[in-house]
């Protein structure tokens, strides 16, 4: 599990999958990202912010897996009121197919137990879907529609 003397290479390891992920992104919206991450990491790892990472022999980091976790009041679907949100699943290009992702996603799971999530959820590429579904992910049924606000808009 990732820590604090790890933040710098988290960073780079959020942009790295940012840059394959959406491409060029516009300078300005990189450099906001880039000046939010340390602080973010900062202030949430360990805490309410669980980072599975892999690394190389020699130490540095090359993979990793974020789960974001919230209490929220209780109800049916969440008794404890504890849930958790996985994103960023990120493997180096020339590090992938060795199994690290699905390692990396049963460390999430197992921190999740831990902390006594009632869910974790998240949004599947097609790239990860095939390995969540492996390790015991299931496609979410809901009578509910998801949906989204932004302010700016």
């Amino acid at each position: 599990m990732a820590e604090q003397q790890d933040i710098p290479a988290l960073c780079r390891l959020r942009l790295a999958y940012f840059d394959e992920e959406f491409g060029d992104l516009p300078a300005e919206q990189l450099a906001a990202i880039s000046a939010q991450l340390p602080d973010y990491f900062a202030a949430h790892l360990g805490a309410d912010c669980v980072v599975a990472a892999a690394e190389t022999p020699e130490g540095a980091l090359i993979a990793n897996a974020i789960l974001i976790i919230e209490e929220k009041p209780a109800n049916p679907f969440f008794p404890n009121g504890r849930t958790g949100y996985v994103l960023g699943v990120f493997t180096e290009p020339e590090y992938r197919g060795r199994g690290i992702a699905t390692r990396m996603m049963q460390m999430i799971q197992t921190a999740a137990k831990d902390r006594r999530l009632d869910q974790v959820t998240l949004s599947a590429s097609d790239m990860g879907r095939r390995i969540y579904e492996k390790i015991g992910f299931r496609v979410k049924q809901s009578k509910f529609t998801e949906m989204e606000w932004r302010p700016a808009e």
